[in-house]
């Protein structure tokens, strides 16, 4: 992973950790840095609060006790190496704070202000595993993780010695090559078999990679392509990929494709009118072309359409596509809203094609007589309305007209503004 020249300039050589003696309880120097990863996907590496190593001194507002990282809310955070989950819960101004000890070090790694946690206490995690999620919970900011590293533990909070994430670990900058040469034909629903724990879920096709989640004895879950070795899985939201070797086919995948929570134009629409479209659509197959947006009464002349490749199995239209429909902006006519997907069969499904119109805005008449302004009252603002047309300041509607015809003359003059002023007087 490459990171930004904000972070670039802390990095120190990686060492192997059998230099660091077990049981050494005084931290580790940036001479001694230990091989970790950065708990965060490479994107989020801008360090937008620093180590203090004044908060050394006992005092907890002298200065801060860890690195502060902005990311989105819920990024993944990954466990820079292997340890095990002391805690992980609500702790005050932390929010949701979860600490991992890591026993050969003699340290305590802590992860602040989490949306929520992935991890519970007692797990054993490894090197790359996400255990929570970026938030904004606890006396925070906006959306970050505060990450630090402390040798002692008082009454379950952090506490010093803390050290300085960015010179006690050496976080690696490259990943390895990931080259797929997977294909469909190995897509279906499979099993884990010959494991007594867990399979690891990694973020590439081999062993070198990050774990991104654990695949246990018996799971069931989808393949959509792979090598013959390396396998393309999802699994209760987790994607990524594993070692064929512990995996066995269940059932082929057939195209199928359905949707659900639609969200549609109906009726008629009055000109100038927002409306929101939905609906998630789910394939059994990747998901490889949509197409959909309204199009003119005969379903052929385009008028607002998307196209995009999901590549995944869901598509959700309440996203990028919704802010395309722009229903408010149509002329009054007949029109087709339509939505289409095709998957990586090459089948393509008609998912919507529902039929609208939009028409024209109706001016708002008057509620009665000496109402020129369509409020529902007669006020001194109709008496002036009157006033300036009488005066041939302004042109007054048919309907004003009729409305302020208050002595039914067939003529709007002074007469009538005299009838107004009674009105508004009584």
């Amino acid at each position: 992973m490459i990171f930004k020249k904000a972070l670039a300039r802390f990095f120190v050589p990686i060492l192997s950790l059998s230099v660091v003696p077990l049981g050494f309880n005084g931290g580790i120097s940036a001479n001694a840095a230990v091989a970790a990863q950065w708990p965060l996907d490479s994107d989020y590496s801008e360090v937008t609060t620093y180590f203090d190593p004044n908060r050394n001194t006992g005092n907890i507002y002298a200065g801060h006790n860890a690195i502060d990282i902005p990311a989105d809310y819920n990024a993944n955070i990954y466990a820079p190496i292997g340890g095990v989950c002391v805690s992980a819960g609500w702790m005050d101004d932390y929010g949701i704070l979860i600490i991992l000890r890591h026993e050969a070090l003699n340290v305590y790694t802590f992860y602040a202000h989490c949306s929520y946690a992935n991890v519970s206490p007692g797990q054993t995690v490894s090197a790359g595993e996400v255990i929570g999620h970026v938030g904004n919970t606890g006396n925070s900011h906006g959306n970050h993780l505060h990450f630090g590293i402390c040798d002692t533990l008082t009454g379950g909070w952090p506490d010093i010695m803390y050290y300085d994430p960015l010179t006690y670990f050496a976080y690696e900058t490259e990943q390895p090559e990931d080259n797929c040469f997977c294909t469909e034909d190995y897509a279906g629903t499979y099993v884990t078999q010959n494991i007594e724990t867990y399979l690891n879920v990694r973020s590439g096709h081999g062993s070198d990679f990050p774990s991104v989640g654990r695949l246990y004895p018996d799971s069931e879950f989808t393949v959509t392509k792979a090598d013959g070795n390396w396998a393309h899985i999802e699994s209760d939201g987790v994607s990524g990929y594993c070692s064929m070797k512990y995996i066995k086919r269940k059932d082929d995948i057939g195209s199928n494709m359905t949707i659900s929570g639609e969200l549609v134009p109906n009726g008629e629409i009055v000109q100038g009118t927002a409306f929101e479209v939905g609906g998630v659509i789910t394939s059994n197959l990747p998901i490889t072309r949509f197409t959909g947006g309204i199009y003119k009464a005969d379903g052929a002349i385009p008028v607002y359409v998307h196209e995009t490749s999901p590549n995944a199995l869901k598509y959700d239209l309440s996203g990028e596509f919704d802010s395309k429909m722009l229903f408010n902006k149509l002329e009054p006519d007949t029109y087709v809203y339509k939505v289409e997907a095709e998957d990586s069969s090459g089948k393509v499904y008609p998912l919507i094609g529902k039929s609208f119109m939009v028409t024209s805005k109706a001016a708002a008449a008057p509620s009665f007589s000496g109402d020129l302004n369509g409020d529902g009252s007669i006020t001194v603002a109709d008496g002036i309305l009157l006033q300036r047309h009488i005066l041939g300041m302004v042109n007054l509607s048919d309907e004003q007209l009729k409305a302020a015809d208050l002595t039914g003359d067939g003529v709007t003059d002074v007469f009538d503004m005299i009838m107004i002023r009674k009105i508004l007087v009584s």
